[in-house]
């Protein structure tokens, strides 16, 4: 029998791949469903190894093998560092990490993700911990499962972050931030630049509140964006606001010496170096700040001192242009010394334009002004003062007061230009607090009551830079036409304090001095005394006054002359000229020599003082020539004077009336005063000798003008008979 055989079927080709996908497919599912139970579950795990610092819930968790992705819902992480219940809380309502290298993360510590994203998050810090300096020291922190961290993009969106404490709850901040290539090199390792690193950082927050460590003030930013691609910082209302009333602050803080209250309406930084600020690093080509309001409070108490946060920060600021656009900056309190709390300052070009500055303390006592100031290149550091390479400033309404001396100085315009070397003041005026007899009554004892006006000072090739070194170096200071009005009030009691001479005086002085010249230009002074004993002021006027100093030094070298010549040049009463000349040494073992002379000068322009402080009456009389030479220092003065007049009459007054005592007007004519003195009388019954001792309590003009007056007693054979 034939043995039939049946053919073997053959399936299409097309077929047997189909089934072979589809296999495959199924095998991928079940081996996915295997994998991320085991990935889930393996997560779940490590997740509760974190227990129990760090608890972990969530609703949901997805992942997915193909595209190497875990998702949470409704993500909550509950941080507990301590047996107080004090706690952090983060809830998001899905974190997906996209892209994870389970080969890196598995045999390498290492958790590299392609991107991590945490959607409409909930942040609540507490106050507690994080004013708790030893948390990091006791190390409570969940044990970490990786060592490295890389991710490509990391997106944190829609967040809260809240403050909250057993009394409050405040919203910190909220908005979202962006960062490309997050690089973590070593978690156990501070975050340095060297550690840390990331491509681009992008953030638009909002609402943002921050208390200042220590310091019970809060900082608070309407809007903070920061693109660090383009390198912006926009900052929009920036406040400072302290945590008390400035009527209770002081009380109610601990160690802060000051109360801060400011607002800026915006700040922008262009090119910020953001990835510097993990190394302590403010990098910035451009800052400008506009409309700054600044109010600044201090206390004087030694027991108060600067927060010791203040003091630890290390950062180093370092930008190219620094603005500030209409600013308003004051300060009221004592003078005090804070440590500057940044680690070292660098600017390159700093412009406040517009900037209205007020100062109340005890050294400076009150300043006002406004203007516009440029300073370049400034450096400054913890141990050394600020330096700089050039200042311009143009300042406007300046308005101070003299501490203890009841004056104050009004100033309409002051101009510094370090590159022209010049300093020019318009429009100075110097007036008494209160009124010429009451200013005497404040001070309880004879004081001079200034009033002057003086259109300009310039000064001429003055090295700006040196005048915040304490040092007045210039080639010439011109002061022009001025008004000056002297006041005394001769009824109350007067200091017997030691009073310089003038070169003594000039070397006390905290400020180095040298000038080449000074010169006054016409002047007006006017001098009034009221008499010890008296019902009426007299009045001294001296016009057309003018004064050169060459030079003008107080701390002498090796190198320089011995002395300064002084020249004043001037008209009494407005008649007649007077011509001084003063030799000023600078070596103190060396006496002063004063050489002068007035001629022409119509001795009745001198009946106010004569009569009100004198008690005599100048009936007529020309001084055609007083010449004088002598020598003056604190204990006494030598010299002659030569006098030559014509036509003198004088009457002595009876008391404080105006009225001729018959007796000594008689005798002041017709035996102590000549009625002509001329040329023709022979020089020696002209002349008198000036053995005058000084007192060291008087000022230097008042023992020059004695000196005078003593050699003109000693010109008259019963000299020492004239009223005194």
């Amino acid at each position: 029998m034939k043995e039939t055989t049946t053919p073997i079927r053959r399936w299409p080709k097309w077929l047997v791949l189909m089934c072979c996908s589809i296999g495959i497919f199924f095998i991928l599912i079940i081996a996915n469903i295997i994998v991320n139970n085991i990935v889930q579950n393996k997560v779940r795990e490590k997740l509760r190894q974190l227990s129990p610092l760090a608890k972990v819930s969530f609703s949901s968790i997805r992942s997915n093998l193909f595209s190497s992705s875990i998702s949470f819902n409704n993500l909550k992480i509950d941080y507990t560092p301590d047996s107080n219940h004090h706690q952090h809380s983060l809830y998001f309502s899905t974190a997906e990490l996209n892209g994870i290298n389970l080969f890196k993360v598995i045999f390498h510590q290492t958790l590299s993700v392609n991107n991590l994203k945490l959607r409409n998050g909930v942040i609540k810090l507490d106050e507690f911990l994080l004013n708790e300096k030893d948390t990091a020291q006791k190390n409570k922190f969940p044990p970490i499962p990786f060592r490295h961290i890389s991710i490509s993009h990391f997106e944190l969106t829609a967040i809260n972050i809240w403050m909250h404490s057993d009394q409050k709850k405040q919203l910190s901040l909220k908005g979202s931030i962006t960062i490309d290539e997050i690089g973590i090199n070593d978690l156990n390792k501070p975050f340095t630049s060297n550690n840390l690193h990331f491509g681009a950082f992008e953030s638009s927050l909002s609402e943002i509140n921050y208390a200042i460590p220590e310091t019970y003030h809060t900082l608070q930013i309407k809007n903070l964006t920061i693109d660090s691609k383009k390198g912006i910082v926009q900052i929009d209302s920036l406040k400072t606001i302290p945590l008390f009333s400035k009527h209770t602050f002081f009380r109610k803080s601990k160690n802060q010496p000051i109360l801060v209250e400011s607002t800026i309406s915006n700040i922008t930084m262009l090119k910020m170096n953001v990835m510097k600020l993990f190394d302590g690093k403010f990098i910035a080509e451009k800052m400008i700040l506009n409309q700054t309001d600044l109010n600044i409070r201090g206390e004087a108490n030694e027991s108060k001192r600067p927060s010791a946060y203040l003091k630890e920060i290390p950062l180093e600021i370092q930008i190219d242009t620094f603005r500030v656009n209409h600013s308003s900056i004051a300060y009221e309190g004592p003078d005090i010394s804070i440590p500057m709390p940044i680690k070292d300052i660098s600017i390159n070009h700093l412009e406040i334009v517009k900037t209205d500055l007020s100062l109340h303390s005890d050294k400076i006592n009150q300043l006002k002004l406004n203007g516009d100031i440029v300073i370049d290149k400034i450096k400054m550091t913890k141990t050394d003062g600020p330096r700089f390479s050039g200042v311009t400033c143009a300042l406007h309404d300046i308005n101070s007061s003299i501490p203890g001396a009841y004056q104050n100085i009004q100033i309409k315009k002051l101009i510094i230009d370090s590159k022209k070397e010049i300093l020019q003041i318009a429009f100075l005026k110097i007036t008494p607090q209160y009124d010429k007899f009451e200013l005497g009554h404040k001070t309880g004892h004879q004081t001079d009551v200034v009033e002057a006006t003086i259109p300009g000072i310039e000064i001429v090739k003055l090295d700006v830079l040196k005048l915040f070194e304490k040092q007045l170096i210039a080639e010439k200071i011109l002061i022009k036409e001025s008004n000056i009005y002297v006041f005394r009030d001769r009824r109350l009691p007067r200091l017997l304090e030691h009073q310089p001479l003038p070169v003594a005086l000039l070397k006390s002085l905290p400020l180095g001095i040298r000038v080449k010249n000074v010169h006054v230009n016409h002047s007006t002074i006017t001098y009034e005394e009221f008499p010890k004993d008296g019902l009426l002021t007299g009045t001294l006027k001296i016009e057309k006054f003018q004064l050169s100093i060459s030079p003008l030094i107080n701390h002498p070298v090796q190198s320089d002359s011995d002395h300064m010549n002084m020249n004043v040049e001037g008209s009494l009463m407005g008649s007649g000229t007077l011509n001084v000349s003063i030799y000023l040494p600078l070596n103190p073992k060396t006496d002063y020599y004063i050489n002068g002379v007035v001629r022409d000068l119509d001795i009745t322009r001198l009946n106010s003082p004569a009569e009100n402080l004198g008690k005599f009456h100048i009936e007529s009389g020309v001084l055609n020539n007083l010449a004088f030479r002598f020598s003056l220092n604190e204990e006494k003065a030598n010299g002659t004077i030569v006098g030559e007049y014509h036509n003198l009459v004088v009457d002595k007054l009876k008391g404080n009336v105006k009225k001729t005592a018959w007796f000594p007007s008689f005798m002041l004519k017709h035996l102590i005063i000549p009625k002509n003195k001329d040329k023709s009388l022979d020089v020696s019954k002209r002349t008198g000798s000036i053995d005058y001792k000084c007192d060291s309590t008087r000022l230097f003009s008042f023992n020059l003008l004695k000196s005078l007056i003593y050699g003109i007693d000693a010109s008259f054979t019963l000299g020492f008979l004239l009223p005194k």
